[in-house]
Parts: structure tokens; sequence; C-alpha cells
């Protein structure tokens, strides 16, 4: 089977990517697309740690560099949950578009990991965006991977957010304050 796994970041992906490694007959591909992510630093942070993820792992990574920020700010409310709705929708739709040009079999992402994202309304976003392009979603529960994913990412010294990515978070995580990790790989 080729499975697509949409990647938010190399720390909530990386014990999904051993999951699916470990299973027979699958060939797994990356897609790194969260034009979400404010500043270009941080996204670069992302990205270097989701790159290195792929190298160890040896799986190809497919990165698309697309940043919106205008875009981004005028497209959606600062509220939750419709900011959160419309983040969701950009990129699950990218993944179920990728997918089905690529001649992916399923697609899923590495958001469903997250105890902190709205995991209802990933599923329900990335269902639609399926049947949209005509690719099947893959649905698993990954939360239990959570800490997992974490400490391996700690282990391999990526880089550890404090936020989920987008400007709205970033001014609401009060994140002047709460340092990021940094480590010798993604100074």
């Amino acid at each position: 089977m080729k499975m697509l796994l949409h990647i938010c970041c190399a720390p909530c992906a990386v014990a999904i990517v051993e999951k699916f490694l470990s299973e027979r007959d699958m060939e797994l591909t990356g897609l790194y697309f969260n034009p979400n992510i404010h500043p270009r630093e941080e996204f670069d942070k992302r990205k270097a740690s989701v790159i290195a993820m792929a190298e160890d792992y040896g799986v190809p990574v497919a990165l698309n560099e697309l940043n919106q920020l205008d875009h981004w700010q005028n497209s959606l409310t600062a509220e939750k949950p419709g900011r959160c709705a419309y983040c969701y929708a950009v990129r699950l739709e990218e993944a179920a578009r990728y997918a089905r040009e690529t001649e992916h079999d399923v697609f899923t992402t590495s958001l469903l990991i997250s105890p902190y994202q709205d995991h209802d309304l990933i599923v329900r976003t990335a269902k639609k965006a399926a049947a949209r392009h005509g690719v099947r979603f893959y649905y698993e529960d990954f939360r239990p991977l959570y800490r997992a994913g974490r400490e391996r990412a700690r282990g391999k010294h990526w880089y550890m957010q404090k936020y989920c990515g987008c400007i709205y978070s970033y001014t609401e995580s009060d994140h002047p304050k709460k340092p990021i990790y940094f480590t010798e790989n993604n100074l």
C-alpha cells in the first residue's frame, strides 16, 4: 500500500513513521505542507527537523514551501475553532490532492497524534478532502503515540516547538516568555 503522511512536524510524525515502517507492505512518503507556520524562521526550523527525520528513517518527503502569511491573516477569523477549521482544510485539501496526483492509495496526517488539536474536526475535514479528490483517508487515533514521539524527538535533538504554528497561536502562547528548545542541530 502506498501511504502519504501529511507531516506537521517531526515530533508529531516520528512515532507514526516508526509504526508504519514496521508494517508489511507499506510504502510511506511524507508531505511537509504547513503554510500556517509563522514566522518564517519557525517554518524553517520545523522543516529542518522533518528533513532530519526523513533522512534518519529513509522516508522520502515532499516539501511544499508555500508560505502565505498575508493570505492567512486576511482569510480567517482570529477566533477558534474557525481559524483551526480553515487551517486544517487548507493542509488536508493539499494532502488529498497530492496523494491523488502522486498515485498514493491513501493519506493520513500527523495532526492526529496531538492531544492539543481538534481530533474530530481533523477527521471530518480529511474525509471531505478525500472524497473531493477521489482518494482514501486512513484514520487511526495516534494520540497514544504522542509521548513516545516527543521522547524520540528529544533523544534525536530535533527542534521542539512551543505552539501550533499560526500567528494567532504564536501571540496567544505568550511565546516570548516560553523558550523554544534549541539544539546544535537547529541553531
